[in-house]
């Protein structure tokens, strides 16, 4: 069945979504990171829909591949570079540089103790480096032992280059406040919560009193933190706050559900914030997408679309032409739409197009049926649409083997088939894969 022959009112819909979408490109890149030098920056602050696909990317870094499905692509990437590393280290004296990245790569896979041994023998070793201290305190914090990682974060601060100052400040103070809570308590990243001036958590804004208590940027210094420590779920709701103070309530819904789903918290006020968003999403829902637009906050200006600039690139495997190959989603993020919505694809997808290739997701219906022979795949689930559209390169359009059907499910799937890429046909999509075979991940 050909794409352009699709008369399912859905996908006229989503087509018409598709053509009113517009780009806009990356600022500058500079060197940030929980310091690893192989980690690069946009200019920050960043869009929130951006910063949580990134933050959920260092997230997944730490976790070894389940029954059926395989690890990160990042997370290969970073084994292999601290295998390179610490086989160096056996060889030769590293520079600091290399000793504050190895301590990076071990916090960024979770190996918390290592990170521990590597930068404190780092530290003795080259006792006034910034980055080798400042990793030094990250690795203290998460083994758990605050009083060492404020001591260190101290001195980190008194050598930080001043475009991570404001950060490094922000930190200390969430620090502080995480030694003075008690169990199930929040840590206040800032002075006031960002709710409304009664005091109350209010879709898409924040009251004058809660912003002018605002340090010096905040959502930039607080979005490092985040990258940072992705894994922090108390802190990802305090992000949420933010993200909806600054006028994006769908993104501040999905961090909270977030906070739930993958991290667990249950904490009463949570939950009420969270149905109180959801609540707000789905009435907006309702009405109609311009209507959208009226609970964006005018103060919040990004100067990227994602925070991180993807190294993965250079470390793919050679296409194999007659196997099946596994197609990441930070490859399709690589795509570039021109002022004239044309893509720019990148060579490693070129060379993908018209091969098998496999890609896992979930499924996002584009009409009422609820066993579809074709419907978009997307990297990350999303409850309401037009809220929570993810951008064009993170959806891909499937159509099943032989007219066959699968049931929408809410849980992740894993699709095989012949890559086609869109050229400069406005009538399809940016990715398809046609002829597919589904199956449900366990």
């Amino acid at each position: 069945m050909r794409q352009e022959n699709i008369k399912t009112a859905g996908i006229m819909k989503l087509a018409v979504l598709f053509l009113g979408i517009c780009w806009w490109a990356f600022a500058n890149v500079a060197e940030a990171g929980v310091h690893y030098s192989g980690e690069s920056l946009a200019s920050l602050p960043t869009q929130w829909r951006g910063f949580l696909l990134d933050q959920r990317q260092l997230r997944q870094i730490a976790i070894p591949g389940k029954a059926g499905q395989s690890p990160s692509p990042f997370r290969k990437k970073y084994a292999e570079e601290r295998h390179r590393l610490e086989k160096a280290k056996k060889v030769g004296d590293l520079t600091p540089v290399e000793l504050a990245d190895l301590g990076a790569l071990n916090i960024r896979l979770g190996n918390t103790n290592a990170a521990l041994a590597i930068l404190q023998s780092a530290n003795r070793q080259f006792p006034s480096q910034y980055l080798i201290l400042s990793n030094l305190a990250s690795a203290w914090h998460l083994s758990g032992d605050l009083v060492q990682a404020e001591i260190h974060t101290v001195a980190a601060r008194e050598l930080a280059p001043g475009k991570w100052l404001d950060a490094e400040s922000l930190y200390l103070t969430w620090l502080r406040e995480l030694k003075k809570s008690g169990p199930g308590q929040t840590s206040k990243l800032f002075p006031a919560r960002l709710f409304n001036d009664q005091a109350k958590l209010e879709p898409g804004k924040a009251g004058a009193l809660a912003l002018e208590k605002l340090p010096k940027n905040a959502v930039a210094s607080a979005q490092l933190l985040g990258l940072w420590f992705p894994a922090e779920g108390k802190l990802l709701w305090q992000l949420a706050e933010l993200a909806n103070a600054s006028g994006d309530a769908a993104v501040a819904a999905s961090m909270l559900d977030g906070c739930v789903t993958e991290f667990g918290l249950r904490d009463a006020e949570l939950l009420a914030q969270r149905r109180l968003l959801r609540d707000f999403l789905e009435g907006q829902g309702k009405i109609n997408q311009a209507k959208h637009k009226k609970h964006l906050a005018g103060w919040f200006v990004p100067l990227s679309m994602r925070p991180l600039k993807s190294a993965l690139m250079g470390e793919l495997p050679p296409v194999d032409p007659k196997g099946v190959n596994t197609l990441p989603w930070e490859v399709l993020a690589q795509t570039q739409i021109g002022r004239q919505g044309l893509p720019d694809y990148p060579d490693y997808l070129k060379q993908l197009a018209g091969k098998q290739v496999t890609l896992t997701g979930f499924i996002q219906p584009v009409g009422e049926d609820f066993e579809t022979s074709a419907f978009l795949l997307l990297e990350h689930p999303v409850g309401c649409w037009y809220c929570e559209m993810p951008m064009l390169t993170g959806m891909v359009y499937i159509e099943l083997e032989n007219g066959n059907t699968l049931r929408m499910t809410r849980v992740g799937i894993r699709i095989t088939g012949k890559l086609q890429l869109r050229g400069d046909d406005p009538e399809k999509f940016l990715f398809s894969i046609l002829g597919s075979d589904a199956e449900t991940l366990p």
